[in-house]
């Protein structure tokens, strides 16, 4: 069973440690508000496991002024895909 993680808190939240003690092959994790700002520790990104998919919504980048920094191994998608991702997975699990 795949599950779309959405994580929006900031990295002093603590909470990615905790989405990815729960990841699965085949998992997924969308950053959005502010937890965007992931995206910004390349030691962190570097350490994401392997063989999943990791996003960050668009309009959260943009207006956080972070679209430009974006790691290779993070797609940006907009709502409409963030929608679309929701529906393709078996289940979303949110953290916030």
């Amino acid at each position: 069973m795949s599950t779309l993680h959405t994580l929006s808190k900031s990295p002093q939240s603590g909470l990615l440690a905790s989405c990815l003690s729960g990841f699965s092959q085949g998992d997924a994790l969308l950053f959005l508000e502010d937890g965007v700002f992931h995206c910004l520790d390349k030691d962190l990104l570097a350490s994401l496991p392997k063989g999943n998919r990791f996003f960050a919504l668009k309009e959260d980048l943009r207006a956080r002024g972070l679209e430009n920094k974006l790691p290779a191994n993070i797609d940006a998608v907009s709502t409409k895909k963030f929608i679309a991702l929701c529906c393709s997975f078996d289940k979303v699990v949110n953290w916030f």
